[in-house]
């Protein structure tokens, strides 16, 4: 039969377990249980860090939303004669070489003037074409930029030594523009001024496609959020 410890043996154990229960309960246990809360605090305060640094850029800068993309070179092509269309060659989105033949127009050619896309098509073979109707329109794709409008009064609050970021919304693509050119006219403060980015070629870019400009912010704070 097991036999029951008595008199000191017991009370040695009894201490033994004692001990062992207070170690448990020493001020480790606080220590230990602040250590989440410690991690918790660190996170947070990385966390204001960084949203207080993104604030602060968001304060040196200033975006323009009703921005939009023009090609340098763009023109309608157009019949010169009174005809039926016999043949169109291209369909929009097509690139051209300079020179090649895109519709026939009676005893007529209409070529491209220079290497570009097709935008658009507005007639079927079929049609009769009297003298000067739109017929193609193309656009160079490698001399493409955005137009962005800002009051003349508010002209010396851009830093345009600073790069320009572009934002084209139907590429979901962002771009930097490789020169800002400012045309300003007018003597009344509230007239607007045309700023040109030039992008050069974009992949996907086409004429009229909507875009958002991001300028940083000189020393004026008119514009500061």
């Amino acid at each position: 039969m097991p036999r029951t410890l008595q008199g000191p043996a017991s009370q040695s154990l009894a201490g033994i377990t004692l001990c062992a229960l207070a170690a448990l309960s020493s001020p480790l246990l606080p220590l230990l249980s602040l250590l989440p809360l410690q991690a918790a605090h660190a996170a947070s305060a990385t966390a204001t860090a960084t949203a207080s640094a993104a604030a602060a850029q968001e304060t040196n800068e200033t975006r323009i939303s009703d921005a939009y993309a023009e090609a340098l070179r763009q023109c309608t092509l157009r019949a010169s004669v009174a005809g039926e269309i016999t043949e169109l060659t291209v369909k929009a989105g097509d690139r051209v070489k300079a020179g090649q033949v895109l519709a026939r127009i009676g005893g007529s050619e209409i070529s491209a003037p220079y290497d570009a896309i097709v935008s658009a098509v507005m007639a079927k073979v079929g049609d009769v074409a009297m003298p000067g109707r739109h017929v193609i329109t193309v656009f160079d794709p490698s001399r493409m930029r955005v137009v962005a409008s800002v009051p003349r009064s508010r002209l010396r609050e851009l830093n345009l030594d600073e790069p320009v970021q572009v934002e084209i919304a139907a590429l979901k693509q962002r771009v930097k523009a490789q020169k800002v050119i400012v045309i300003s006219q007018g003597d009344k403060p509230m007239q607007m001024a045309k700023l040109y980015l030039e992008l050069g070629e974009v992949a996907g870019l086409q004429p009229g496609q909507q875009a958002r400009a991001t300028f940083a912010l000189s020393s004026w704070p008119s514009l500061r959020p």
